[in-house]
């Protein structure tokens, strides 16, 4: 039995203890999540797993660890997680929401001096022809989503780029004083300078959609199959980085268009709409010199029926019209042909008989010499 101060002094000690408890513990229940993420996500572990459809047999597994390291290497890396994660408030927390890309983030525009915001861009995505607002489609569930596109890889691998980035930062200075601005707008586009993609890559993309013939015919669609039988295809086949891919054409942003305002080809505004393809078609470092009987071409990546019917779907006025076109060439060409023909028998003919001339005279010559 405690008894005397040493006892009082074990109560006193107790009751610290408790009070400290009480006050820390409600704390920590309802904690801010800025600063106290990594409390829990630091942990290799931690995750769950979750139905993925209905019944219990279709089971996904939720990674909810962070790896801090990398993650200040990745685009997102100067944002705090409640900048995307803006409804976990305490915790712990349940019934998170998925992250919305329209969010305002915290930090800042250096452009125009506002918080930064991919607001626009996802009004411009809803908008477009895979959106859900600019597709007429019924079966929304096929739309891509932005997470289908942006599937490359969120972290920087080479540190030396970002070194490269601020020695030639020093170069920028010179003239534009404001360091501050200067390094955080240069910091926001270093990476956004080179291609993410290659050209294969962004045809490999493309294709999971668009090559897909279910999908494709739910939404009456063509099957894009028909482009590995193009020039395009066969030169990216050949490590042409200069070939250009789906969006040189369908999204060319010297034409005002990006990845996120892609619109159907019968709209009149369409870089694909057959009034438009010449100028498509002519941008720089493509067909410059491209002319209207160029641009006017079939299919650049027909589906599989039409590579098997070998028809194009013309107005009988374009249609007459090309198949005098095509007369008139098959004419030229069966010209050619037989000029060409006359021209091998007469060379090979020539020389033939230019041989045998020659042999009769070295014979002749022989016999002379016997005499």
């Amino acid at each position: 039995m405690v008894t005397g101060d040493m006892g009082w002094n074990i109560y006193k000690l107790l009751g610290c203890a408790g009070l400290i408890m009480g006050l820390t513990l409600p704390v920590y229940s309802v904690a801010e999540v800025e600063g106290n993420c990594t409390m829990c996500h630091k942990y290799p572990g931690l995750g769950r797993m979750d139905s993925n459809g209905p019944g219990n047999e279709n089971k996904i597994k939720r990674v909810f660890y962070i790896n801090n390291n990398l993650f200040e290497k990745t685009y997102h890396g100067a944002i705090r997680c409640k900048s995307c994660h803006v409804d976990v408030t305490k915790i712990p927390h349940n019934g998170i929401k998925k992250v919305d890309c329209a969010n305002i983030c915290h930090i800042i525009d250096p452009s125009s001096n506002k918080p930064f915001t991919h607001r626009k861009i996802v009004k411009d995505f809803d908008t477009s022809v895979h959106g859900y607002r600019g597709s007429a489609t019924r079966y929304k569930a096929d739309l891509p989503m932005c997470k289908d596109c942006h599937s490359n890889k969120p972290y920087h691998e080479k540190h030396e780029k970002k070194e490269q980035a601020m020695t030639f930062l020093k170069v920028c200075e010179e003239c534009h004083q404001s360091g501050d601005f200067t390094k955080r707008f240069y910091e926001h586009i270093i990476y956004r300078t080179t291609k993410r993609r290659s050209s294969k890559e962004v045809v490999r993309l493309c294709s999971t959609c668009h090559a897909n013939k279910e999908i494709m015919d739910r939404h009456n669609l063509d099957v894009v199959i028909g482009f590995s039988n193009t020039f395009h295809a066969k030169a990216l086949s050949y490590g042409n980085t200069e070939v250009p891919n789906c969006l040189n054409c369908h999204a060319p942003y010297a034409l005002g268009f990006s990845p996120h305002r892609i619109t159907s080809k019968k709209k009149p505004n369409s870089p694909t709409h057959p009034d438009n393809k010449l100028k498509t078609c002519s941008q720089s470092a493509c067909h410059s010199d491209a002319s209207k009987d160029f641009a006017r071409g079939g299919y650049v990546h027909p589906s599989a029926e039409k590579i098997k019917s070998s028809t194009i779907m013309l107005s009988s006025e374009t249609e007459s019209k090309s198949m005098e076109q095509t007369r008139f060439q098959n004419t030229i060409i069966e010209w050619i042909q037989i000029l060409y023909k006359i021209l091998i028998i007469l060379v090979i003919g020539g020389l033939g008989l230019h041989r045998l001339l020659d042999l009769h005279a070295f014979r002749r010559e022989r016999n002379k010499g016997d005499h």
